[in-house]
């Protein structure tokens, strides 16, 4: 791919400023939270992707960057999400005062992030900016190895998953789906493809979420009148997390060894 390394800095730089402007000036901080760490896993797909052109400092420590961003900024994330899983339980009615309970979490974690991380975050993501690797041309060498990789890597997280279902095998699976739906759409891949991996990444989206309110509940035990009552909402939660799960495990996406997979993009990459 000659010459793609300024198409994609110019999409990497735009996404920047994008970012910059959306926590400078969040209007809705749950959205900006959200669009903020949607684009800081996009950048780090992205350096990913151009990792044998960059030197090896400069990705770490824009990498670095990014990932403590996603950091800074999980807690309110998390917070927010907990309402919308309650709200998606069959038959949530009637849990009152954990809806209650949830919605004083949340506002604490937004008054905690815009009481200083978020002009942490807008004063990280300036210098990344500032910093950003400059790639000239990248040959195709570069850019499929880095598909090989991704793809390689989540082949060996749904395998991991297969075998344990544990929570972190989950999570990691989902990053690395997520990179390389970002990294196919950079290069222009199979529409198909980059469908089955944004679809995969919801449904293990939603399994994160559902695995942040389960543990959420086990730690509060004063977030019902009856405490009894959190082991049902934790059942009930249970139940749809092991769904998302049958769903995310049978999928075929990485059905393919990585070599044959990174055989198809061929014609995307020429």
């Amino acid at each position: 791919m000659k010459g793609g390394g300024s198409d994609l800095r110019a999409a990497e730089m735009e996404w920047l400023d994008h970012l910059l402007a959306t926590m400078a000036n969040p209007g809705d901080i749950d959205a900006a939270i959200h669009e903020t760490r949607k684009g800081v896993k996009r950048l780090r797909a992205h350096l990913r992707l151009t990792r044998g052109a960059i030197d090896p400092a400069a990705y770490r420590g824009r990498d670095d960057d990014l990932r403590s961003i996603g950091l800074i900024l999980a807690p309110a994330r998390d917070a927010f999400v907990l309402s919308l899983t309650l709200e998606g339980l069959e038959s949530s009615e009637g849990w009152g005062p954990a809806g209650d309970f949830i919605k004083a979490n949340h506002q604490a974690a937004i008054d905690e992030v815009l009481a200083g991380p978020v002009d942490e975050v807008v004063r990280i993501l300036t210098a990344v900016r500032e910093r950003w690797p400059r790639v000239g041309d990248v040959e195709a060498t570069v850019i499929t190895n880095s598909l090989a990789r991704s793809y390689r890597r989540g082949r060996l997280a749904r395998d991991d998953a297969v075998d344990g279902e544990h929570t972190g095998e989950f999570h990691r699976w989902r990053k690395l789906v997520k990179y390389l739906r970002y990294q196919l759409e950079a290069v222009g891949g199979d529409a198909a493809v980059v469908a089955s991996l944004t679809e995969l990444g919801e449904w293990l989206g939603l399994e994160h979420d559902h695995t942040v309110f389960i543990e959420f509940c086990d730690d509060e035990i004063n977030l019902l009148p009856d405490r009894r009552d959190r082991y049902v909402l934790i059942d009930r939660a249970e139940t749809r997390r092991a769904e998302l799960r049958a769903a995310s495990l049978a999928t075929t996406v990485f059905a393919q060894e990585p070599e044959a997979f990174v055989s198809t993009l061929i014609p995307f990459l020429a």
